[in-house]
């Protein structure tokens, strides 16, 4: 599948849980139908404007809500970690209290059983 979404927003944006309901069951679907190895499927969905692809690397929700997206800042991601980092406190002991087989599915937003 192709989405033509910044990255970190992939599943479209936050809060919209119909529009990210949508695109999951149509890339699904889409993806259970090729036959082709190598196929790519374009899914049609486009984020609120194109400001971000002008240095997809320093693009930032914040920077867009203060008038500054697409300034350019270059790679601003941080390195990769063996350990977890949290952005809050608050987020490591959400993390710490849930059982890691469960983990993905909080992250989905897939309801527990018995929950």
């Amino acid at each position: 599948m192709f989405v033509d979404l910044p990255l970190g927003h992939t599943t479209g944006l936050p809060g919209d849980v119909d529009g990210q309901r949508r695109l999951l069951v149509e890339g699904l679907t889409a993806g259970v139908a090729m036959t082709a190895p190598g196929s790519i499927h374009d899914l049609p969905y486009r984020y609120i404007d194109d400001d971000w692809k002008r240095d997809p690397l320093s693009w930032s929700r914040r920077q867009q809500d203060e008038g500054r997206s697409g300034s350019s800042a270059g790679d601003t991601r941080t390195g990769r970690r063996a350990e977890p980092v949290y952005q809050s406190e608050a987020d490591r002991e959400a993390a710490a209290s849930t059982d890691w087989a469960d983990q993905c599915l909080s992250c989905l937003g897939v309801d527990q059983p018995g929950s």
